[in-house]
């Protein structure tokens, strides 16, 4: 082979290494920005008390909101999670779950791939039983409650700026349900229109 050839040839292969190789502009496309879902599935369970009358369970959760600026999003959070009670019996092997639904605030910021948040919110939530009045948690009749939720997160973002996947974790607390506090963890998809 001529110097010449070998020359080309070496040329055509680092121009070819070039343009397949990621380059660092790719890992600053920013994310976007706008409207914004999220849905997920987890486990969770209750603190303090309340931790004695059920089994963790089964989370879901999904959120629906607008990104104000880049740190800022305001929009709704749905939460669904299933129990085992583990009051003193009868009745045995009840289930019951916990639902709510709440508007809240986020705040976050964004280094490379990854984003990290903030979130607070206030919303009501209902219990799908009355099992937990056994060892009064809910009064006679009581179903419905104020509920409060902070939670935090990282996601990561997936090569197409719309997707990401990410970790939350939520503390509520159920003001009507004698303060009973509740822990959820969920991966989440989220995706931004």
């Amino acid at each position: 082979m001529s110097r010449r050839l070998l020359a080309h040839a070496a040329l055509v292969a680092t121009a070819s290494v070039a343009l397949l190789a990621p380059t660092p502009a790719a890992a600053d496309r920013p994310a976007s920005t706008g409207i914004y879902t999220e849905a997920g599935i987890g486990g969770g369970g209750f603190l303090g008390d309340a931790a004695s009358a059920a089994n963790p369970g089964l989370a879901v959760g999904g959120r629906i909101g607008y990104d104000l600026f880049s740190w800022l999003s305001v929009g709704g959070v749905f939460t669904a999670t299933t129990h085992e009670a583990t009051v003193p019996p009868p009745p045995e092997d009840e289930f019951f779950q916990m639902y709510s639904v709440s508007a809240e605030g986020r705040l976050g910021f964004r280094v490379g791939w990854f984003a990290m948040y903030v979130a607070g919110g206030y919303g009501v939530g209902g219990i799908s039983s009355n099992i937990l009045g056994k060892v009064g948690i809910t009064g006679t009749g009581e179903r419905l409650s104020n509920v409060l939720h902070g939670s935090g997160g990282i996601e990561y973002q997936l090569q197409n700026r719309h997707y990401a996947l990410g970790v939350d974790t939520t503390y509520q607390l159920w003001l009507n349900f004698e303060e009973s506090q509740m822990l959820t963890v969920r991966a989440y998809l989220r995706y931004t229109y």
